[in-house]
């Protein structure tokens, strides 16, 4: 995977915007008007799209716009959703979009591109994810030019959302803003959880009332593939026994760039299936409908937390990963489940979190009391939008 490539893309889009920007910094911005925007402005998931549908089924009086610059993708969700989504890739587009006072992201690139894009308008981001893991000037690989990238851009957010005061530092080193400008808040996304995608839930889980629910979700490592079911002398026919005996599928979820890392023999199974980016391209439209969670260092485990249900971690390489990524917080002391070192020690583990309801109960209500200070994640995009609106104010 080509980390630089991502760099170089944002620095384009940084310096195609940055007259445009300056030009529009003392022209007077619209209140009434909201623009929400995702990855490169091209895709449409994360918090943003949550807090964005929030917006337009609570709040029609302000004119609300999501970026696309997809056509395609654009022209789609205009026929789904509604007449909500524009382009910035124009100068009419950009204008446009530069005269809204409101700006709400979930990623680092902005509507626009450009620098001091705060300046006379509010810029959100609310993130994809809590920062488990060292993020931006905080990362151990970051290299010259996502450095010059980063301090360039400091100046376009007011406001970074984090789900935790635990969190508060790392967002204010990811790219050297103010800890006063990161605010506690839930993620809008997680508001889901509590009402999943039904027609979703039927055509990738199709879940029968005996049968339990697993999402094996690994995060994504820059220096390696990641290992599947990651012990020693890993037998797949005595899991597929054990899973067929107990009643149990388990869902694959890799990042996007590592889907075709999945062995074959996965394909075939009848018990383990893969949930791809093109099938789902948001989880958590699916995730409380899950029985349990596996996972390593991804943040996905912190918006599970909120339902209570229990989660088993397999940290296969944590020494490599704590080396070469690094932590903001004492990853054993806030992973709330049991760590198999072995086959048989992960199967037995698995039974005793699906058909124990009390097992690590305790210790998953205290962390996500921690994790996520404002409770059980409903009603975040309320907040989110209070929060917001009263600024407009």
């Amino acid at each position: 995977m080509n980390k630089d490539k991502y760099v170089t893309l944002r620095l384009i889009f940084f310096l195609k915007g940055i007259f445009p920007s300056l030009f529009f910094l003392l022209i007077p911005k619209v209140k009434e008007r909201i623009i929400f925007s995702s990855e490169f402005n091209s895709t449409y998931k994360q918090n943003s799209r949550f807090l964005f549908e929030y917006f337009i089924n609570k709040h029609p009086e302000k004119e609300i716009k999501f970026v696309i610059n997809d056509e395609i993708l654009r022209k789609d969700l205009s026929e789904k959703v509604g007449h909500y989504f524009i382009e910035s890739g124009t100068l009419a587009g950009m204008f446009y979009v530069l005269r809204a006072k409101t700006w709400i992201v979930s990623s680092l690139e902005t509507p626009v591109g450009g620098i001091f894009l705060s300046v006379g308008r509010h810029v959100y981001h609310l993130g994809h994810g809590s920062p488990l893991k060292s993020i931006g000037l905080l990362e151990k690989y970051t290299n010259f030019k996502k450095k010059i990238y980063l301090k360039l851009i400091r100046f376009n957010f007011s406001y970074f959302f984090s789900t935790s005061e635990l969190f508060r530092s790392t967002w204010s080193g990811f790219i050297g803003v103010k800890p006063n400008q990161v605010v506690i808040m839930g993620q809008a996304r997680n508001d889901a959880l509590y009402e999943p995608n039904q027609a979703l839930v039927k055509k990738i889980i199709n879940k029968a009332s005996s049968s339990k629910s697993i999402l094996y979700a690994p995060t994504w490592r820059p220096f390696c593939k990641v290992r599947l079911f990651p012990f020693e002398s890993f037998d797949f026919f005595r899991l597929s026994d054990f899973l067929e005996e107990n009643n149990i599928n388990i869902f694959l979820r890799l990042h996007p760039n590592f889907e075709d890392a999945i062995p074959k023999k996965f394909a075939n199974s009848t018990r383990i299936s893969t949930i791809f980016s093109s099938e789902v391209s948001e989880i958590n439209d699916i995730l409380g409908s899950f029985d349990l969670l596996i996972t390593d260092y991804s943040s996905i485990y912190i918006d599970y937390l909120v339902t209570h249900k229990p989660i088993l971690f397999l940290p296969y390489d944590y020494s490599e990963y704590k080396e070469k990524i690094g932590f903001t917080i004492p990853y054993d002391e806030y992973t709330p489940g049991p760590k198999p070192k072995s086959q048989v020690e992960f199967e037995s583990e698995l039974k005793k979190l699906l058909f124990n309801i009390n097992y690590y109960k305790k210790e998953r209500i205290s962390a996500n009391s921690l994790l996520n200070s404002l409770g059980n994640g409903k009603g975040s995009c309320e907040q989110n939008a209070c929060f917001i609106l009263e600024k407009l104010k």
